[in-house]
């Protein structure tokens, strides 16, 4: 069977499990909970140990809600990503409503837009707090929390349709909002609303009138705001779709559900456009992925009960599957592409939501500790004790994603290469950017991101020189992507090859990984109609040792990020070998086998406040080749000798006793070599797309 007609089969079948999926509406008035489950939650909270726990911290959130004066604004708040220092991209803190304090640098800021984006938090607080309240009714029935809900719902209902619209400059657009500054945030906050609403709308203190007001001056209304902003391909209109099925479900209104689910941009648009065949979110970022399932996990759950089963779509279970590849030997994702470096428990609640659904033991080691409302709401009450302590991480590659990780055979070092698609505009600009996770820490390092209403996330963040990658006369990349030449994996190496050549206008960039032992082979090739300058930068975290004289360089021009570039001096002659000292003993010998010629600076790490140390190599002409070798050394590691033969082989010691040397060759294709101990070969692989060939000699 060709690949196309395979492809066919499996995009018809994905259009058949669609096809078949229905809207209706509830039988009762429940949405989020039926009757039954109410019932067995509240008693799994008066159980077990770990629900107690949350409803615990629920009541006591829930009670400072109660006890607090209702200070709810009667005006539009503001985007938080305005709300960071602008020296050194810290998050302000709240001193009043109008004296915004960097705890970092003391700054105080005030005026627009940090005093509206005070005003976004307190509408946050109080929207999210509807939830709270819910829960916490739901768990005790103390009629304070459902009077306090009603309180709240029913004063957004008297102004919410006398705000005006604004976007995240204060102007009118098609992004506008009321209660924020964009249809995301009102979107967000409604699916908080709409979970909280439906646990207290049957409480004694609601009357038909309040229901009436509430549906009809707020609920409605905010989805008539969202609803006027299509976003297509896009996790704003995951959040769009959930908050107006959510609205759908609760006011029994099967347009909106419709529209929500089957919808031109609905639910299952996302799921057959922004989902990737691997199960990863299309912007490419974990940080990302996250987001978008949230907002799929609202409407799913809203849906469930109702009849309409979402989570059966196979690409819904993808969505679960995915990230764990992705992780790094600490459970931590790599900050790829507009992300955090966040850690996996940190989605423990996504896993306790799909083992209810798909009861599948890999997630049980995800779901530890069981301490969120997702986990009493929609997980199960108890796990086999006898589960997986730990997650089975190997080195992988998806194509769809285009993001290799090659690991170590002890687990505790990885290396990542990003090749993806480039069609999301989180991408950042550093295609064949590498990741080096080794020694607990990452070792080569991703800087991330900051608040996107700080002046450095554009000046640096989102610059090619920022990242382990080629940049080209001093300009940033094409947001693009490359092209997949080769991957395979065996028992004793991994190896991957991309190429892209949309980066930049007649230039071709050519990147090869091996990662063998402890040693990792870095080739790069760069080629151009022009002639051209080529720089291969690499941040480090650790204390980058190199006692090679040096001379101040001031010839870094470029505004594209070099602005940046702190402490820049030039190595009179190339360096050899410079050593990544990671504490105890332990460390990363860099050795570069190439003749560039060599740079030292300092650069933005995870914040302006982190500042590391990196090397930038410089080449020019038509044609550069960065030759690298990296060896992940403990304090009792030897440093193998490395080589570079006259045909183009970089070998190295391996540290077997059956294979004493390998080496990598890369030109028109990619070959490994193994010899034993006498210098004979004792294996020579072919690296292809679809894995390694053995090539007889």
């Amino acid at each position: 069977m060709t690949f196309l007609a395979l492809l066919a089969m499996v995009g018809s079948a994905a259009h058949a499990a669609e096809n078949s999926i229905d809207v209706g509406l509830h039988k009762d008035r429940h949405v989020f909970l039926t009757a039954d489950e109410r019932t067995a939650i509240r008693e799994r909270a008066g159980t077990l140990e770990w629900a107690a726990t949350v409803r615990e911290r629920v009541v006591r959130e829930a009670d400072a809600l109660v006890d607090g004066a209702l200070d709810i604004p009667h005006a539009g708040g503001q985007w938080t990503h305005w709300y960071s220092c602008k020296k050194d991209g810290a998050r302000l803190r709240a001193a009043s409503a109008t004296e915004h304090v960097c705890p970092a640098c003391g700054e105080v800021y005030s005026g627009w837009p940090y005093d509206e984006v005070h005003i976004t938090f307190q509408h946050t607080r109080w929207l999210n707090g509807i939830e709270t309240l819910g829960v916490a009714y739901l768990l005790e029935e103390k009629p304070a929390y459902a009077e306090r809900a009603r309180d709240v719902l029913l004063e957004y209902a008297s102004f919410y349709e006398d705000l005006e619209p604004h976007n995240t400059k204060g102007e009118r657009g098609h992004t506008e909002a009321r209660l924020f500054a964009q249809t995301l945030d009102e979107a967000v906050a409604l699916c908080h609303v709409c979970v909280g609403y439906d646990f207290v709308r049957d409480a004694p203190c609601f009357t038909p009138r309040d229901r009436r007001q509430i549906e009809k001056h707020l609920l409605r209304p905010m989805t008539k705001t969202i609803m006027s902003n299509d976003m297509g391909v896009s996790n704003w209109q995951s959040w769009h779709n959930a908050a107006v099925g959510c609205v759908g479900y609760l006011c029994r209104d099967k347009g909106l559900v419709k529209w929500a689910v089957k919808g031109r941009s609905g639910f299952l648009f996302q799921m057959r456009r922004s989902v990737m065949s691997s199960g990863m979110w299309y912007e490419e970022s974990p940080s990302y992925h996250w987001y978008a399932l949230a907002a799929h996990v609202y409407l799913m759950e809203a849906a469930a009960r109702s009849g309409t089963d979402l989570y059966r779509l196979p690409i819904v279970k993808k969505m679960f599957d995915a990230p764990v590849r992705q992780v790094m030997p600490d459970l931590t994702f790599p900050a790829l592409h507009d992300s955090d470096r966040s850690s996996i428990a940190g989605a423990r609640r996504f896993y306790d939501v799909a083992y209810r659904r798909f009861e599948d033991p890999a997630y049980i080691p995800l779901m530890r500790p069981r301490d969120s409302g997702w986990s009493l709401l929609w997980g199960v009450g108890e796990v086999p004790p006898d589960a997986g302590d730990g997650l089975q991480l190997v080195s992988s590659n998806e194509e769809a994603e285009g993001l290799a990780v090659l690991r170590d055979a002890s687990g505790r070092s990885a290396l990542y290469m990003d090749y993806g698609p480039g069609i999301s505009g989180h991408n950042q600009p550093a295609k064949l950017g590498i990741i080096l996770f080794a020694h607990g820490d990452e070792r080569f390092v991703d800087p991330g991101r900051l608040p996107y209403g700080n002046p450095l996330h554009k000046q640096w963040y989102r610059q090619t020189v920022a990242h382990n990658t080629v940049v080209v006369n001093e300009t940033s990349q094409t947001r693009t992507g490359a092209k997949l030449k080769a991957f395979g994996v065996n028992d004793r190496f991994s190896i991957v090859r991309a190429v892209c050549d949309g980066a930049y206008p007649g230039v071709v960039l050519d990147r090869t990984l091996l990662f063998y032992g402890d040693t990792i082979v870095d080739v790069f090739r760069c080629s151009a109609e022009r002639e051209s300058t080529f720089d291969l930068p690499l941040h480090v975290r650790g204390e980058l040792a190199c006692t090679a004289p040096t001379e101040p360089f001031e010839g870094f021009a470029s505004d594209s990020g070099y602005q940046h570039l702190q402490e820049a001096r030039s190595l009179t002659e190339p360096v050899r070998e410079f050593g990544v000292d990671c504490g105890e003993g332990r460390r990363v010998l860099v050795r570069f086998l190439d003749g560039s010629k060599q740079y030292l600076a300092n650069g933005y790490g995870k914040s302006p406040r982190e500042i590391l140390p990196m090397v930038v190599r410089r080449q020019r002409g038509r044609n550069a080749t960065f030759m690298s070798v990296y060896q992940i050394l403990g304090p009792d590691g030897r440093a193998g000798q490395v080589d570079v033969t006259d045909d183009g082989w970089v070998v190295f010691e391996t540290g077997r006793e059956d294979i004493r040397r390998a080496g990598l060759r890369v030109n028109d294709q990619t070959h490994v070599v193994e010899q034993d101990g006498d210098g004979r070969r004792a294996a020579l692989f072919r690296a292809l797309i679809g894995g390694l060939e053995e090539v007889a000699e």
